[in-house]
């Protein structure tokens, strides 16, 4: 072989290891061409540092190794932008919060863009309420909600407006709107109510409310993909309520309520986090203490449930879960397993099989993914 063959040779094979080592380089540790990224919220103090951001495989299940996205003390809870280009977070504390705004870049690492302190202690839930216009955010320990201006940079302007929730022991525990907008819902524990408010010249207007059996505990919300329905997870009694819209075109007409657990069930238990499926027909609830994921299949026509079971392997006081926008992995966030786990969702049957996938993260409170396409 001549010299000039050999030179060819290991020309070709230096343009290859290069192009190959450019591929990697194109893809962050965990990345695949079938992955999306996950950020996770958590508790800071014991391990985590702050928001973390990790990759799953939406054809096997498979979640990559958690990286820090970003340092910040206590992000328990987290909103991306309805474009997905920016991340907005709020650091619970017991007398303060804060509330920060990153930009999203295009390995999914947070770029900071500026922060806002808040009124109110325990701070535990932020929502987009109009698309990069206004950012809501509920504090349990104040029971009250206040509104953020966004700016189209992803910024968040100075606080708006506050609003305390009347009653004898508000507990404010969740603040979103409804599909179409319209109206804001805020779920308050305290006080056993759903209060209603309409966003009008830059402050939150109250419109109305939705009262519960006494001792409920109203948590959290989600909304059927048809924008028909309300469901709610009361946290002090294990239930789920699903709620209509009444005349005004608010939700505020209780059409149908299931218990969480089992009969056979004794001990102590409380209810946390609610999703519906993408398609609809299926709705999920998480129980601590029974440390489960209910699953029921969801009647479009009537508003009732049927419950189909509990998925019970890998859960330990499951505070919060997320369904991947393929409608096929739920993912569950174990605040005292320190880890989260997967399972891969039967879109036929609703029922969850867990998969051997988890990663190991001290106190993760809050899973967010993208937003689906519609």
């Amino acid at each position: 072989m001549s010299i000039f063959n050999l030179f060819g040779m290991t020309i070709n094979r230096i343009f290859f290891l290069s192009w190959f080592l450019v591929g990697l380089i194109g893809f962050t540790f965990g990345q695949t061409k079938t992955s999306i990224p996950l950020f996770v919220g958590t508790y800071t103090g014991e391990g985590s540092e702050g928001i973390y951001r990790c990759w799953l495989d939406t054809v096997n299940g498979k979640l990559s190794a958690p990286e820090l996205a970003t340092k910040l003390e206590n992000p328990s809870y987290l909103a991306i932008s309805s474009d997905n280009r920016f991340l907005w977070a709020v650091g619970e504390m017991n007398k303060t919060y804060c509330l920060s705004a990153f930009s999203i870049d295009d390995k999914a690492f947070l770029q900071p863009i500026n922060s806002q302190s808040g009124e109110g202690s325990y701070s535990c839930y932020i929502s987009e309420l109009q698309p990069l216009k206004w950012l809501g955010a509920a504090s349990y320990g104040s029971g009250l909600v206040t509104l953020y201006p966004l700016n189209t940079d992803g910024s968040i302007g100075p606080l708006a407006t506050v609003d305390k929730h009347w009653g004898r022991m508000p507990h404010a525990h969740c603040i979103l709107p409804d599909p179409n907008r319209q109206f804001i819902y805020s779920a308050d524990l305290g006080i056993d109510k759903i209060l209603i408010y309409k966003i009008e010249e830059g402050h939150l207007a109250p419109f109305g409310e939705i009262s519960l059996p006494k001792g409920s505990g109203p948590r959290h919300i989600d909304f059927h993909p048809s924008g028909k329905w309300m469901a709610l997870a009361s946290e002090l009694k294990s239930t789920v309520t699903v709620i209509a819209r009444d005349t005004t075109r608010a939700f505020g007409k209780v059409a149908f309520q299931s218990r969480m657990l089992p009969v056979s069930f004794k001990g102590i238990s409380w209810a946390a986090d609610i999703h519906f499926s993408p398609d609809g027909r299926f709705l999920y609830a998480s129980n601590r203490g029974h440390n489960s994921i209910v699953i029921y299949s969801f009647n479009n026509e009537t508003g009732t449930l049927k419950t189909i079971g509990w998925a019970t392997a890998g859960i330990n006081r499951p505070r919060n879960f997320t369904i991947d926008p393929s409608g096929k992995f739920l993912l569950v966030a174990n605040q005292d397993g320190n880890d989260v786990v997967v399972f891969r969702r039967n879109v036929q049957t609703g029922r969850l099989s867990p998969l051997s996938e988890k990663i190991a993260i001290s106190h993760p409170v809050c899973l967010k993914f993208f937003n689906r396409k519609k």
